[in-house]
């Protein structure tokens, strides 16, 4: 939370600030600045990728009960908070502090627990299978049902059930992926971009918006595959080279660090 509230309130300032010296005037009043800072009026405002911070520490706490609970309780709870999320998911309607997603959450939370407890599960035949049925099923989704699904406004699509089956097998896909190809299972800029996820969560916002202003002064903004494409790629070189800096830091930092205790 404390990262939270500090990328928060920049962002706030910032772009207030910049709204005021372009309308002279607010966006928001003091009251509504106030809601989304504390995302009680089920938006974040300002750096909306921010939300996700608020939904993992109430998901955590959750999560630190339920896995204190016996095996088979462990099961039942999760399916409890599944149905939960289900009917909160249901009425489409945007909740206080991310309320649907902390418990449409705990069964991804509980499944990564699980997986984690038995990695070698990504060795055997059944994840490639999994992996594969999880492509496919992605493939065919997109394709009948090009619809988007965010948690965040509580859209999901094509529905609850079917959402939640692609994400898990998904997720499976992605990590089976990772741990079949020697590249991703190594040493490289992947892993130094990975450790710099905060990072990245909290400056999205200000890259995506910064590359559409750029791109709608020089006349290239369009909604197009080709226009989304390169933004993409531009997005995605600079969080990689930046994560190179990160880590080059990080691993300065450590050393200098360690110099000094010799010294």
């Amino acid at each position: 939370m404390l990262p939270y509230f500090i990328y928060q309130i920049i962002s706030i300032l910032f772009m207030n600030g910049f709204t005021y010296l372009t309308t002279h005037q607010f966006r928001y009043n003091l009251i509504e600045t106030l809601q989304q800072l504390f995302y009680l009026n089920g938006t974040v405002g300002w750096n909306s990728p921010l939300w996700f911070l608020v939904v993992l520490f109430f998901l955590e706490l959750l999560m630190y009960f339920i896995l204190r609970c016996p095996f088979k309780i462990q099961w039942i709870l999760v399916g409890i908070c599944f149905l939960i999320g289900g009917f909160l998911t249901s009425t489409q309607d945007v909740y206080p502090l991310g309320l649907n997603v902390i418990f449409t959450g705990v069964i991804f939370y509980y499944g990564g627990v699980r997986l984690k407890a038995n990695r070698q599960f990504l060795d055997s035949k059944a994840a490639l299978i999994t992996a594969i049925i999880g492509v496919v099923l992605l493939i065919i989704n997109m394709i009948f049902n090009p619809m988007y699904s965010t948690l965040y406004d509580n859209i999901i699509t094509p529905n609850y059930i079917v959402f939640t089956i692609i994400a898990l097998l998904g997720s499976i896909s992605v990590l089976y992926v990772i741990k079949k190809i020697p590249y991703f299972n190594q040493k490289n800029i992947f892993v130094d971009l990975g450790q710099s996820t905060l990072f990245v969560l909290a400056s999205q916002y200000f890259l995506l918006l910064g590359f559409d202003t750029v791109a709608k002064m020089l006349n290239f903004y369009e909604a197009t595959w080709i226009f989304i494409l390169i933004k993409s790629l531009v997005i995605i070189g600079t969080y990689l080279v930046a994560g190179r800096y990160i880590a080059f830091r990080r691993e300065r930092g450590t050393l200098n660090a360690y110099v000094a205790r010799l010294s």
